[in-house]
């Protein structure tokens, strides 16, 4: 475990150093010369300050977990307190929704509900998720235009969102239980979900990062569950987690690449076990066919709900977002050294104006200009001139990627309060609480319930006030979160808890997908918020193991 907490230090203060220098050269080259010492010397300081926290997680995990790790399945909450716990998260979250009522409508809220108003679906989001939200759209205008009753239907979206993000923590919290996990350690999980802000500002927003949270914690603990237990105790143990994976990946895709890298891991391992003649082979094997079942089932699922919708297909350019910004940060930084043939090739599939729309953290500006139809009829093309500025200009490309990730590895990166500014939004924030009408509609008639509360988000979610003290700023950074999902996964594998790597790559692997996204936003990087207690849990406890190693050792 030394050897994983100076090497997190390490990291932790070489990216923090990087991301200092790169404020600096972004300010200007003399001041990035100049303040190279004060990089190095932050950088020694936040490496310091990393590993004497984790050695201090460690020594209290030590001294608060159980000495081993394993999962009762006779210690269970009663329902009457599991419901109790659900409740109370529920009743935290009210204020936030009464100060938002009838909901927090931002982000793709809007285009998703002008697609199912206009029938013109596009299965760039969602389509599920698009028609729960129609859905609670036209309830919301038959109880008014009928009877006269009823709130906007969004309220009835958030209530719904509510229930299920609530149920999905009371799931974790009965987990945990099951883990022998002491009182305390418990009441500050449900702390953590029901106060920590975020999570209430996300329950009541109509975004699909929510949903999709929801659902994948509730895969991941039941992946959890079965590689303590040493398989999957009975058919409907194994049903749950086959629908709580079929949802993670309904509401969001970037659940099925991390499905689909699942099994791309699980089948080797599986070979490998086998050929050992393990007994466990078996139950990976399942793991494995149960998971590529779960792919093929969303694709069914995915093309049903397009043909009922009549949905086109989403554009390629939203799985090119680090290569479009690469090649727009060449032409940008080296238009004047660019051979003609060089950028004419290079405007076939990006625009002039769409390369001069730069922006370093965001690629939006950019692949709105992207010629997809060029791209569909000729992708190694792109590929081509992708790989040939490459050779020739390295060093733009790997300041676009830096850049354009920093808000994953930066702790003190602010660009995804930033992305939207002087843009087509033209809004900054950590959270973005309101909708700028961009393409039409006035969909929702947001009536603040409660003015003091939503005074009170908005001091996070508008003025970042946590970003006046460093804990804070620390704490509500993406960057923290990033960083806790890669050390978790660290610390398992430097401590060889094999079996629990299963469910925690899945969040690795959602991190890799993250980071090749458009931009670092809080509501991508919300799976990890939620997640946390449990990724600490794993990597903290003293002792590892489930019943199968216990099983192999008598």
């Amino acid at each position: 475990m030394k050897k994983s907490i100076v090497f997190a230090g390490l990291l932790t203060g070489a990216c923090q150093a990087l991301g200092l220098a790169m404020e600096k050269l972004d300010a200007g080259k003399d001041v990035f010369v100049s303040s190279l010492p004060l990089c190095a010397a932050a950088g020694a300081i936040w490496a310091v300050c990393t590993a004497l926290f984790l050695t201090g997680a460690l020594a209290a995990g030590r001294r608060l977990l159980p000495e081993r790790l394993e999962y009762d399945p006779q210690r269970a909450l009663s329902k009457r307190r599991f419901a109790g716990i659900w409740a109370l998260l529920f009743a935290a979250w009210v204020p936030c929704w009464l100060a938002y009522f009838p909901a927090i409508y931002s982000y793709d809220g809007e285009p998703q509900l002008i697609q199912y108003t206009t029938g013109a679906f596009d299965n760039h989001h969602p389509i599920l998720h698009t028609l729960l939200m129609g859905g609670c759209y036209d309830l919301g205008r038959f109880l008014q235009e009928r009877w006269g009753i009823g709130p906007d239907g969004m309220a009835f979206y958030a209530a719904i969102q509510m229930l299920v993000l609530s149920f999905s923590f009371a799931c974790g919290i009965s987990f945990l239980y099951h883990c022998r996990l002491k009182r305390g350690l418990l009441i500050a999980a449900i702390c953590w979900f029901a106060l920590f802000p975020v999570h209430p500002l996300m329950a009541v927003t109509t975004t699909k990062d929510t949903l999709f949270a929801a659902f994948f914690l509730l895969a991941f603990l039941g992946a959890a569950r079965a590689v303590l237990r040493g398989g999957i105790a009975t058919f409907v143990e194994g049903a749950k987690l086959f629908f709580c994976a079929l949802g993670m990946m309904l509401f969001r895709k970037n659940g099925v690449y991390l499905t689909a890298g699942l099994c791309a891991v699980l089948l080797p391992v599986w070979a490998v076990l086998r050929l050992k003649k393990r007994s466990e082979s078996r139950f990976f094997f399942g793991l494995f066919l149960g998971s590529a079942l779960c792919v093929l089932t969303f694709f069914g699922c995915d093309a049903g709900l397009t043909a009922l919708t009549g949905a086109r297909q989403g554009e390629a350019a939203e799985a090119l977002s680090i290569p479009i910004q690469q090649l727009a940060r060449t032409f940008k930084s080296n238009q004047n050294g660019l051979q003609p043939e060089e950028l004419e090739a290079l405007c076939a599939y990006i625009p002039q104006k769409g390369l001069e729309n730069y922006r370093p953290a965001i690629s939006d500006g950019v692949k709105l200009y992207f010629n997809n139809g060029k791209f569909s009829e000729d992708p190694a093309g792109f590929f081509r001139i992708w790989l040939h500025l490459l050779k020739k200009y390295p060093g733009s490309y790997g300041t676009a990627f830096l850049y354009h990730t920093m808000g994953s590895w930066y702790l003190m990166d602010t660009s995804h309060c930033t992305v939207y500014r002087d843009w087509w939004r033209d809004r900054t924030g950590y959270f973005i609480t309101d909708a700028v009408p961009v393409f039409a509609g006035d969909f929702v008639k947001k009536t603040p319930l409660l003015p003091a509360a939503m005074q009170f988000y908005e001091k996070i979610a508008t003025d970042c006030v946590h970003q006046r003290f460093l804990p804070a700023r620390i704490l509500f950074s993406p960057a923290f979160f990033c960083f806790g999902t890669a050390f978790a996964c660290l610390a398992l594998l430097l401590r060889r808890r094999w079996r629990l790597l299963i469910p925690s790559l899945a969040a690795l692997l959602y991190l890799a997908t993250v980071v090749a996204g458009p931009c670092i936003l809080v509501r991508y990087v919300y799976p990890f918020m939620v997640l946390l207690p449990f990724l600490a849990v794993f990597a903290l406890w003293g002792q590892g193991g489930s019943s199968m190693d216990a099983a192999r050792q008598r």
